[in-house]
């Protein structure tokens, strides 16, 4: 075991050297290969039988080796001589790829022998709070709050006219262009249905879709994209390098996706997340200390477990501006947020939802959403594919090599504001 753990320890050393950490999930102290996220912490107290908790540590497991993957994938040549050579091993990344795997195999069977190999899991994972509650107490955090609350309140109030009056009412600065999926699977309550009771069929029940199948749901409640087209920052496209700076090819319209969980009813759901980029936030609509290189939007569709959306809700990709969409006969009242800001909820899911497909309205230079509808994709469109979401933590660059789009801290490159 100790070899294993140096490879880790040498493999973690070159990441940070190099700043390819990925920032996306935080480590497990005293176990080099697993990694979790909020959803497995909050699994610990669901832990019930030996067959729960093996699946548990698997997951963890699985998500440390799909972190080392885009790492390895981006580690620098250099890095990659230095770390091969100190094991005897080719220089490449697909044998350092295999051997994480192979030690992080040894490491947990060796592990999970001790009796109290659980026990003291469960005491050590725990969850990464991104905030440091020292500095904001001494910090400038009791300041900037109050007015980031009133700036964040009336922005809310705009958005929420914007939802509540008739689509035909909504001024454009340009023109108005749909972007749809250029492949789709029309909505098949039984099909969905029969997908996610059998990716349920695990210890925890929670839903994991085959590859197959996310690549179905990812095609069955792709949005419809209506972008107000007034400046080039406005056309959505694929992230890629270009000259050692990140840009957006708009002639090759991408929208990225990924697979989350949640809990509906006590119950794990699934969620499928799609993120579009655009060059810029810029333009007269956008506040001025927001301008700058690269923004976007992520929307998020919760399943219920019968295969129907229940929420969908969308926030621009800092973090920002973030409401929520429950479908009406789902979500009885909002819990307040004492000392914060309560959630969002300028509209409801549409009824049609996914009958038709949902349709997200976005104004021009500062992608905010000002209407949600149900409806077919239109006859003239402009194709947008779909892209695995890890894509963007090793693109492709400069002599076959990777690099992320993001910094080890998960923040986007290159995209620095005043604010």
């Amino acid at each position: 075991p100790s070899d294993y753990k140096r490879f880790f320890d040498e493999l973690d050393s070159a990441v940070y050297r190099s700043g390819t950490r990925n920032g996306a999930y935080f480590s497990v102290p005293g176990f080099p290969y697993l990694r979790a996220d909020r959803f497995l912490v909050s699994l610990k107290d669901r832990l019930k039988s030996d067959a729960q908790r093996q699946q548990w540590v698997r997951l963890m497991q699985q998500l440390d080796l799909s972190a080392r993957k885009t790492e390895i994938q981006t580690l620098p040549a250099g890095e990659v001589e230095k770390l091969a050579g100190a094991f005897g091993l080719l220089p490449e990344r697909g044998i350092l790829q295999a051997k994480a795997i192979f030690f992080s195999d040894k490491m947990m069977a060796h592990d999970q022998l001790r009796p109290d190999f659980y026990e003291v899991l469960r005491v050590t994972v725990q969850d990464s709070d991104e905030y440091s509650t020292l500095m904001r107490i001494f910090g400038l955090y009791p300041i900037a709050a109050i007015p980031v609350a009133i700036v964040t309140h009336s922005v809310f109030d705009e958005i929420a006219e914007w939802h509540q009056s008739p689509p035909e009412a909504l001024q454009a600065r340009g023109t108005l262009s749909a972007f749809g999926p250029a492949e789709t699977l029309e909505f098949s309550s039984r099909t969905v249905k029969e997908i996610l009771e059998q990716s349920r069929q695990n210890p925890l029940a929670i839903p994991l879709p085959s590859v197959g199948d996310r690549k179905r749901l990812s095609l069955t409640f792709a949005p419809i994209i209506i972008q107000d087209l007034a400046a080039d920052y406005d056309r959505p496209g694929a992230m890629i390098w270009d000259n050692n700076e990140l840009e957006i090819d708009p002639d090759s319209p991408k929208v990225y996706f990924y697979f989350t969980h949640a809990y509906y009813k006590s119950e794990p759901v699934l969620q499928i997340n799609y993120v579009i980029w655009y060059s810029a936030r810029d333009g007269p609509n956008s506040p001025m200390i927001e301008r700058g290189n690269l923004d976007g939007l992520t929307i998020r569709v919760s399943l219920d477990n019968n295969g129907w959306p229940f929420m969908v809700d969308i926030m621009n990709n800092c973090g920002c501006y973030h409401f929520f969409a429950p479908r009406k006969e789902k979500v009885k009242h909002i819990r307040p947020a004492p000392l914060a800001i309560d959630a969002f909820v300028p509209t409801g899911l549409p009824d049609d939802v996914p009958r038709q497909r949902l349709s997200i309205r976005i104004i021009s230079g500062w992608p905010q959403v000002a209407n949600l509808a149900a409806r077919r994709i239109p006859v003239e469109f402009k194709p947008y594919h779909l892209e695995p979401y890890q894509r963007l933590e090793m693109l492709p660059k400069n002599d076959s090599h990777h690099e992320s789009m993001f910094t080890a801290r998960g923040i986007g490159k290159y995209s620095e504001r005043v604010e």
